[in-house]
């Protein structure tokens, strides 16, 4: 396309004019050249006026570094368009095509080129073209799912993070996503993937009592007083540096609460509760230790330390000395108030509980007592009727029944292990 001349002031004053408008700084006199059709669109108010309107934010007026790999700029072999930006667009293509004006000056001097297809995206507001757009660096594309879903993953972490003391499975927090997103929800391997990626080596996901792909946060005690030795180098007042230090011990004393094995497929047996010092970690169980004063406290420093572990992880254990206080007191008084209140105290497990444990006794499969007998044992059996609200209002509702159970001796003690219900 060949440039004509500016012979008319009219033409030379215009494009100033227009100049101005767009907030560039192209000043022409009359006798230098220029293409009839760029002046053309550069004059037009509607263009100017749409461009203006565009503009929200001010571009960076210095284009980016290149690298040393990268190929320098010709005029004579590169487009004009590609790879860069102008002020008038307001973006990266419209700041560097203004700076390679700025530079040649003389387009036409310089023999520049442009593609036919980037002239006209440039113009019309659209991206540089697909096929003459540079390549980017592959670890920098985000492709497959929108933002949207990025922050409900968020969500979803958040959800973990508040419920860290349950056995969370990776089906669980899809689960959790498709309330939130419904079928955009991550698969189960996907999700994995993305949970391990965010959290690294600080997260554990493995088979827990028998439950796949349960997510674990995994803070061992060479963590947590590596921390501890990075804040104390930092000036701190005494009782800044008192507090730091509790929470650090607090910490250690979580962490290997947390490392506990735990068995949610059976409630704890008698042994379990004979045996109740085996049941807090040692580091608990020094802390406390320090704290009572009494010669022989070991009953006090189990029942105190099994409550705090009840506590640290609510939904996932239950602590025999907490299950049979609380069976102990039900049987006894029969009261749901007493064992409540000594629940919500954190001195026992609830009312609920023990419902379910007495539910699990009576349902649980227990082997024939015929199969342990010979002829040097005795069988007995033994009935009795039991009648419950004989004297009614209405004559309903009252319940006759029989009671049988068979006794053998001598006696074999067996170890009855009740199912967990959940």
């Amino acid at each position: 396309m060949e440039a004509r001349l500016l012979n008319c002031k009219k033409g030379s004053i215009g494009i100033n004019n227009a100049s101005i408008e767009r907030r560039d700084t192209i000043i022409t006199r009359t006798g230098q050249r220029v293409h009839l059709h760029c002046q053309r669109s550069y004059v037009n108010p509607i263009v100017i006026k749409g461009l203006n309107r565009k503009s929200t934010s001010s571009a960076p007026l210095a284009t980016p570094p290149k690298l040393r790999s990268q190929k320098q700029f010709s005029f004579q072999e590169d487009c004009l368009f590609c790879e860069l930006i102008c002020i008038e667009r307001k973006d990266e293509w419209a700041t560097e095509v203004k700076g390679r004006i700025e530079f040649a000056r003389d387009l036409h001097a310089v023999d520049a080129l442009y593609h036919s297809s980037c002239n006209t995206n440039f113009r019309t507001g659209k991206n540089v073209p697909q096929l003459f757009s540079p390549k980017s660096d592959k670890s920098q594309i985000k492709r497959g799912r929108p933002n949207t879903n990025d922050q409900h993953f968020l969500k979803v972490l958040d959800f973990l993070e508040d419920n860290d003391d349950e056995q969370l499975t990776i089906k669980d927090l899809v689960d959790r996503m498709k309330a939130l997103c419904g079928d955009e929800a991550y698969s189960q391997p996907y999700m994995k993937q993305k949970v391990q990626e965010h959290y690294g080596s600080s997260i554990l996901i493995t088979e827990l009592n028998g439950k796949p792909n349960v997510v674990t946060f995994r803070q061992t005690a060479s963590t947590i007083i590596h921390n501890f030795y990075k804040e104390s180098q930092l000036k701190k007042s005494d009782e800044d540096s008192k507090l730091f230090l509790l929470k650090t011990a607090a910490a250690l004393i979580k962490s290997e609460i947390r490392s506990m094995p735990v068995d949610k497929n059976y409630y704890p047996s008698n042994n379990d509760i004979l045996s109740h010092e085996k049941h807090i970690p040692e580091s608990l169980a020094v802390f406390l230790n320090i704290l009572f004063s009494e010669k022989d406290a070991s009953l006090k420093i189990s029942s105190i330390g099994q409550a705090i572990m009840q506590a640290t992880r609510p939904r996932l254990v239950i602590e025999p000395l907490q299950l049979g206080l609380a069976i102990q007191m039900h049987h006894m008084f029969g009261s749901r108030f007493l064992v409540d209140t000594l629940s919500n105290m954190g001195f026992c497990s609830s009312y609920s509980e023990v419902q379910k444990f007495e539910t699990s006794a009576v349902i649980s499969k227990q082997e024939n007592t015929s199969n342990h007998y010979d002829e040097s044992h005795c069988l007995q059996y033994m009935a009795d009727n039991v009648d419950h609200n004989l004297c009614t209002v209405d004559g309903n509702n009252t319940f006759h029944g029989m009671g049988i159970i068979s006794c053998i001796t001598p006696g074999n003690r067996k170890k009855h292990l009740f199912t967990f219900l959940g």
